[in-house]
Order: structure tokens, then sequence, then C-alpha cells
């Protein structure tokens, strides 16, 4: 009878410490989220505006189609589940709690199902400590606060390897659920999307036995992954060049000129780093200062010599399934970020496997423990108590001291201001009703997203800065307030065109150094001069020399304000040239020594636009080509043909914008001779 009580006691006992560390996770998870993280980014604040805006679409994307299975954010398609699940809260008003609280509830399923992965698969008897040391993890504490995907997806990935073990070694029917957590966390988060196809396929090479030893299984399998696969490879035919344009956003090395073996010794480097514990188990400034909590490691350092020994048993038992899974995981959580390079949020997948083989070294340390000293489980709930006090003080210190961890609140610090800002444009617009605001947008990424989500639509501030007015002269409107970062204003006070500067209100950062500035202000006297040498300095025209055709070509240009002339030819689609005010935009190429030409090819963007060709080829005769281009959304190739070969020694380029006069801003992003 006594021990038929122990053997009930105890399983019963670890399920309400396990519930308390569930309750642990949710209470770090939810105490004054909407607080720290201090910032609240455009990446978070798009998820509710896109969600938003597609349920007043009625579940149509931009471009009318239904149910879509991505979403834009910056240029490229990298958005998906995260902002479905918005669509919940949408007929709630816009609060950071919410939009950052469907995530960390989500985050949820993390904790649990590690913990009944070593509960069911690992067969640990502590298992129930693992939400315990899942809370006091600081990367997963600040990212799992916020609304970026990633903790999203990791979760996610979590769950997957949960049901594939599951599935591997309890019941064949957990195939279908496995799948469908996987696809979920390839729909989670994009670089995950590498992560999971890498899992599924050495997961399948892995246990090839044991899948087709049941072909009404594995054909049910491949029916439901063709089903699961078909919005992305749908996704992958109407949007052919998305994939390539993220790629080229990030910076991706797979995109480069490099060649193939560069590829992939750079991909395996990064692998790699992904991997390194210096990386994760020590404090670095690699990440940016907005994914780091100051003064911690991503892990704590205490638990290296733990995951050291969770990882050295699974590899001793690499043969049982529920240990190679974790290896495998291990190996193929870093490849998602080594497509691009090392990064916390593209690598917060690898806490997965780390957080459970932590928590096995953990187990394996209690019962070497258990064998020599009495008491053992008094030690497993003491160490508990040890991580609810390690998460307490690590939530205590990120919200009190936090918001003066970093100094740099600007676009690559912190970040900064979005929630307060609002309120303090709420308060001034009360005060002045008859104010023009314009905010200067510099100190944030997509500041036009955070401020409709905190100010709604119309948005009573115009996104600007005063450049208009430095660069020509543009009266000031009567009641015309900017606000200004410090940077900004600290260049305005020494600006001599502008005079009476006046400083209507002030935001403090939160270490009290004056943060955004509302000011109003006029032209200083004979600030006319001023702008007419300038104007006169900037249409002279520039001259470059680029080397091209195994030659030194001289190139006659305007000024630019983005990219160099050298830009224009580097065949890359993801770098360009924009003129600064010059409509059309003329470029002359001088060679030293004629070069064939049957053809010139240009990628140009949105904007309507006439092109002009003329060449003077080695006899000294002139010949001119003309093009139109309508434009699209999509930067596109106009090519042009000379109808036949022509030995070039001299080349004039125009590209005239149709629908801007003069000063206007014309793009080009690469010329491509034939």
């Amino acid at each position: 009878m006594p021990e038929h009580k122990s053997t009930e006691t105890i399983p019963r006992t670890a399920a309400v410490l396990f519930v308390f560390g569930l309750a642990l996770y949710l209470l770090t998870r939810f105490i004054a989220l909407d607080k720290f993280p201090i910032y609240f980014f455009s990446d978070e604040a798009i998820q509710t505006m896109t969600a938003r805006d597609l349920v007043a679409r009625g579940l149509r994307d931009v471009d009318g189609s239904l149910f879509p299975v991505y979403f834009e954010n910056g240029g490229q398609y990298n958005l998906s589940l995260s902002v479905w699940l918005q669509v919940l809260i949408t007929g709630l008003p816009n609060a950071v709690w919410l939009t950052r609280g469907l995530p960390a509830l989500l985050s949820l399923i993390f904790p649990l199902s590690a913990g009944l992965y070593l509960r069911d698969h690992l067969k640990a008897r502590h298992w129930w400590l693992t939400p315990y040391l899942i809370s006091a993890i600081p990367a997963w504490f600040l990212h799992s606060r916020t609304a970026f995907e990633t903790a999203l997806g990791a979760s996610l990935y979590s769950l997957f390897l949960y049901l594939y073990a599951n599935y591997r070694l309890k019941d064949r029917k957990w195939l279908l659920p496995a799948l469908c957590a996987g696809a979920l966390a390839f729909y989670g988060y994009s670089p995950l999307q590498f992560v999971v196809v890498l899992s599924g396929l050495l997961f399948l090479l892995a246990d090839w036995r044991y899948h087709f030893a049941s072909p009404k299984t594995w054909l049910g399998g491949l029916a439901g992954l063709a089903v699961l696969a078909a919005p992305f490879l749908y996704f992958r035919l109407t949007h052919p060049a998305a994939f390539g344009q993220h790629l080229r956003i990030v910076h991706s090395y797979w995109v480069s000129g490099i060649s193939l073996i560069e590829k992939i010794a750079l991909f395996l480097t990064r692998w790699l780093k992904g991997l390194n514990p210096l990386y994760w188990y020590f404090p670095n400034d690699h990440d940016l200062i907005r994914h780091l909590m100051k003064g911690y490691g991503h892990i704590p350092w205490i638990f290296l010599p733990f995951t050291l020994l969770g990882l050295g048993s699974c590899v001793r038992q690499a043969r049982e399934p529920a240990g190679r899974v974790l290896i495998i995981a291990l190996l193929a959580a870093p490849s998602g970020a080594a497509l691009v390079d090392t990064a916390i949020t593209r690598l917060l997948a690898v806490l997965v496997p780390l957080a459970m083989l932590t928590a096995l070294g953990l187990e394996e340390a209690l019962q070497r423990l258990g064998a020599k000293l009495k008491g053992k489980r008094v030690i497993a709930v003491c160490l508990a108590a040890v991580l609810t006090a390690a998460a307490g003080w690590m939530a205590r210190d990120a919200i009190v001291n936090g918001p003066t961890w970093y100094g740099d609140y600007s676009l690559y610090g912190m970040q900064w201001g979005g929630q307060q800002l609002s309120a303090k444009i709420r308060a001034f617009k009360a005060a002045h009703p008859q104010a023009k605001l314009t905010l200067s947008p510099t100190w944030a990424n997509n500041t036009d997203v955070i401020m409709r989500y905190f100010l709604g639509d119309p948005l009573p501030v115009e996104m600007g800065t005063l450049t208009g007015h430095d660069t020509y002269h543009v009266p000031f409107e009567e009641g015309e307030t900017f606000i200004l970062p410090p940077e900004e204003f600290a260049a305005l006070q020494e600006n001599p065109k502008f005079a009476e500067i006046e400083v209507l209100d002030v935001l403090p950062y939160p270490d009290g150094k004056s943060g955004f500035y509302f000011v109003t202000l006029d032209y200083a006297p004979g600030v006319e001069a001023i702008f007419a040498a300038e104007q006169a300095e900037r249409q002279q025209p520039q001259q470059e020399q680029v080397e091209m055709w195994g030659q030194v070509v001289e190139i006659t240009h305007p000024l630019l304000d983005i990219g160099t002339i050298a830009t224009a030819f580097d065949g890359d689609r993801a770098t360009l040239i924009r003129t600064f005010e010059a409509n059309p935009l003329s470029l002359t190429m001088r060679l030293e020594n004629s070069v064939e030409m049957r053809a010139i090819a240009l990628w140009l963007g949105s904007a309507r636009s006439a092109i002009r060709v003329e060449l003077i080829d080695a006899e000294g005769t002139r010949h001119t080509f003309e093009g139109f281009d309508a434009g699209t959304q999509a930067i596109h190739p106009v090519r042009l043909e000379f109808g036949q070969t022509f030995s070039v020694i001299s080349l004039h380029l125009s590209v005239e914008s149709l629908d801007e006069g003069s000063p206007a801003h014309v793009h080009l992003w690469d010329v491509i001779f034939e």
C-alpha cells in the first residue's frame, strides 16, 4: 500500500510543479509587457496593422487575392502566420499588451512541449523543471515578450519536435499532427523554412526504415505534406521574384557574385557561428542592442555544463530516436541564419534543442547526486526555487533598469518613442489645435506604420523632415511645427539658413535627456543667396571613372543622392542609383577602346519613363534609339535593340520620369550592355 501511494504521488507532484512552472513562465512574459522591451518596433506594429488592413479588405491582400499566404513588410514577403493570428484581435483597440500578448501566450507551447518531450521520450524524472529553466533564459525572455515572428516560429518548431517523437516512438497516427506543426513553424518565420525542411530531410534519412515500413502511413504523410505545401508553392508560382528579392534585401551572400565553393564555405562558417558557446553563453556585442539584455548572455553561462552533459548523453545514445531527434534539431536549427549571418532573431530556434539538452543535463546531474545523497527531490525543488528567483530577478532588472541599459535611442539603437511620442502628439494637438505637425521619420524603421498603430487613420501628423526646406526655398506655413530627434535639432541650430527657432515642447528619453523637440522656425535674412549658390553647385556635372570591359570608362552624370555611378553597372538588382534632383537622368560614357554592342537593357521601377540612347561608333557616326516604359511595381528590365552590332566608342543614356517635372528623383537599378 505505501509503495502504491508513492507511485501515485510522484507523478501528481511532478504535474503540479510543472503547472507552477508554466504559471511562472506566463507571469514573467506578461508582467509590464508594454514596458519591456522599451521600444515598440515597426516589425511588431505591422503585424496588427496588416491584419487590420486584411480584414478591412475582406481577407484579401493589396492585389485582391483571397486568403493570401504571405504579406509584404519592407519590400519583402516575410510575414504569414503571425498576421493571421493577429486577425483574432482586430476587433479590439490597438494596445501593445494585446499585440505582444497573443504571441507571448502562444510561446507557452515551447516550455509545454519541451517538458512533455523530456517526460514522454527522455523519461526524465525531473521533466517538470523545464519551464523553470526556460523562464530564466534571457534571450527567450526578451523575444517572447515581443510580437516578432521569431519566438512564434521557434515555439512551433518545439511542438514539431515533440509530435515527431510521438510519431516515431508512440504511434504512427502522430505523423499528420507532426507535419502540421512543422508547416506552422515553416509559415511562422521565414528563416525557419530552411530549418524545417532540413530537419524533415534528416528525420527521413535517419528513420527511413520506420517511415517506409508502413505504406499506408507514408503515403498518407506524402498526401498531407502536399496539401500543407500547396499554399507556399502557389505563392512561389505567383510571385517568382519574391524569394530572390528577400535574399537581396537581407544581403544574403547566396545572391552575390561569388563562386559556389565560396558560398558553401560561408554557409558552413556561419552555421558553426550559430553553435558557438561563446555566442550563446556569454555577453556579446555582435547583435543589435535592442536584441540584447545588457550584462546577460543569451543563455546563462552556468547552464553550459548541463547543456554539454545533456548533449553527451544524447550522443552516447544516438541510436535511440529520442536523443537523435535533439541532435538533428541542434544541427539543423542554425541553418536558416547561416543563409545570411548570425543574429539572435534568426537563431532563436537553436534555443529549443539547447534548452532541452540543458534540462536533460540537469536530470543527469540530479540522478548522480541522488545516488550519493538522500532527498534528491528536495534538491530538485530547491533548484526550481533558485530558477524562479533568477527568472524573477531578471524580469525585475529588465523592467526597472532596462530603459537606461543603453543610451542610444535612435534608429541604430533602441528606436524608442513610438508609444510615448504618440501620446505626446495627442496632448500637443489638444493644446495647439491649429498646429500643422511634421514628424521626422529618421528615428525608427517604418515610422509611418508605428504612428498608424497608435494614432490611427488619417494620421494627425505628416511624415517628413526639414530636407525640403533646407534644399529649396519653401516658405513655412502658419503654425507649421516640426518634431525632430536630437541629431536633427542639433543640425538645425548650426544651419545658417534658419532663424527664429522656438522650442514649444520636448519629450525626454528614458535617461532624462531631451529626445524629441517640437519646434517652429523661419528662414534667416539673405537666405536666397545661399540657395542660389547651392543650386548652381548641384547642377555641375559629376565625372567618375569606372573599370568596364577591361578598360577605364569615363562617365559624366548628374549629382546622385543614392548609390555611386558604379552601382548602375554592378549587376546587382538590390542596389540602385538615384538622382538628387535631375530629371532626366543623363549618363555620358567615353571609352578608350571601342566595344561591340547590339542592345542595352535597363532595370527600372514604377515610374513611366522615356528612354533615349545615343551612341557614336568607331567611324564617328551617331545613332539614336528611343523607348518607353509604362512602369510596374516590381523592378523589371526594359530592352532596346539596336538592330545591328555597333563598335561603340561613346554612349549617352537618358532616362526621363514622365509624370514628374524637375527637380525629381529618377531611379535606375542596373544597366546591362549586350
